[in-house]
This record gives structure tokens, C-alpha cells and sequence, in this order.
């Protein structure tokens, strides 16, 4: 038998409480602006200017 019988309520409360803990938001990644992006901005006109 354990020498600490309360040893499983703490590791159990201890798991309670990391999986009840609010995540940080992380921010998203911004997709890489590219020039297949800038291309679908412009217009056709645009486009034909250069």
C-alpha cells in the first residue's frame, strides 16, 4: 500500500485542474502575400497596364 494514501486525490487533482486550465490563444498565421495575391486584387485592366 502507498505511505501517502491522499497521493492519488492530489495527482488527480492535479490533472483536473491542467485539463480545466483556459489554452492561451494563439494568433493564426497570416497566409503569405504573394504575387498570385496581388494578382487576383487587380483588375483585368489593371493587369494589362503592367
Amino acid at each position: 500500500m502507498l505511505e501517502d494514501p491522499y497521493a492519488v486525490l492530489r495527482a488527480l487533482l492535479r490533472a483536473e485542474a491542467v485539463r480545466n486550465t483556459p489554452k492561451p490563444s494563439q494568433p493564426r498565421p497570416q497566409p503569405p502575400s504573394g504575387p498570385k495575391t496581388r494578382e487576383r486584387q487587380q483588375s483585368p485592366e489593371e493587369r494589362e497596364r503592367g
